[in-house]
């Protein structure tokens, strides 16, 4: 997951360097004069509990336009990549995204994670008519709202849950499931595309459950998990939750996929 996350920065990057480039001229080798600056911004989480994952997508952006200052230097271009931290919260998100709008040179945004973050912060860059391309967000209202500006290169909720609905009925046999989702944007938009399909298949949801981003302790959840005996749990979220949830149910005895 991760390293999918890196790549698609790194697509993403190249992709917003060569529209860049197209604009630019060969009458200029960028000598002998100043440079006119280009910038490209990121936000993701650099701080908190999805850093890693923010910071794989600030060193993709970063890689790809280190592999293209040249070029655009001897087209008059000082190509420049400017990280922020949105550190997974949406106020900070449209914070930052009204400074990325006050600054003229920043032409584009590498961002966000978090569908959560990206829908308000979205709401900002249209007002800036600043493109944005996310690397990650899956939540159908990201571009359900036509914004001219928005862009991804992920498949959404409505393709995801039900692509993971097929495997959990069809390839592993699951018949009686257990969900369990985050209470964001994207834990709860994908959680509830894979019930729909899941029960569209013909599964039994034994149990629906939220639970909250930050939490340490799953036992109430897990406790529910126990009682309803599924073959197959289901969780919406990002690997931190996941991997306590996880750990904590092998801990319990629970053993289902």
């Amino acid at each position: 997951m991760k390293m999918k996350k890196t790549l698609s920065a790194l697509m993403i990057s190249v992709l917003m360097i060569g529209i860049l480039a197209a604009c630019g001229t060969n009458d200029s080798d960028g000598s002998g004069g100043d440079l006119t600056v280009i910038k490209i911004a990121s936000q993701s989480p650099l701080s908190g509990g999805s850093s890693v994952q923010g910071e794989a997508i600030k060193l993709g952006g970063q890689m790809a336009l280190d592999e293209r200052k040249e070029e655009f230097k001897k087209l008059g271009f000082d190509l420049q990549f400017v990280p922020y931290d949105d550190q997974g919260d949406q106020k900070k998100g449209v914070a930052n995204a009204e400074m990325i709008g006050a600054d003229k040179a920043i032409l584009a945004v590498l961002g966000h994670m978090n569908s959560g973050v990206s829908i308000p912060s979205s709401v900002v860059y249209e007002k800036y008519k600043i493109p944005m391309v996310s690397p990650a967000n899956t939540a159908t209202e990201v571009t359900d709202r036509k914004l001219k500006v928005v862009n991804r290169v992920v498949a959404r909720d409505d393709f995801q849950g039900p692509a993971g609905a097929e495997y959990a009925v069809k390839t592993v046999g699951a018949k009686n499931i257990f969900v369990i989702q985050d209470k964001t944007s994207y834990g709860q938009g994908l959680a509830e595309a894979f019930k729909t399909a899941a029960e569209g298949l013909g599964a039994t949801i034994a149990g629906y459950e939220g639970i909250t981003v930050g939490e340490k302790d799953f036992n109430g959840v897990l406790n529910q998990v126990l009682s309803k005996k599924p073959d197959f749990i289901f969780f919406g979220g990002l690997y931190n939750e996941g991997g306590l949830i996880v750990k904590q149910a092998r801990e319990k005895g629970i053993t289902v996929p």
